[in-house]
């Protein structure tokens, strides 16, 4: 599979830092399908969690 998401300053901008994952976790990605029909996608931050619901970051806009 290849997984796309945004940069890292996109990331910083959305709350994402060195902390935000750990070796471990567990993750529930929703992946919009590569338009080819290859494995793969893109996946959006605002669609990220923590398999058990609560969320990577709490919104700051």
């Amino acid at each position: 599979w290849n997984l796309e998401g945004g940069s890292p300053s996109a990331l910083a901008r959305d709350g994402w830092n060195n902390k935000s994952l750990k070796p471990g976790d567990e993750l529930h990605l929703t992946i919009d399908p590569l338009r080819s029909g290859a494995p793969g996608g893109a996946w959006n931050v605002n669609k990220i969690k923590f398999k058990d619901g609560k969320p990577i970051t709490t919104p700051t806009h």
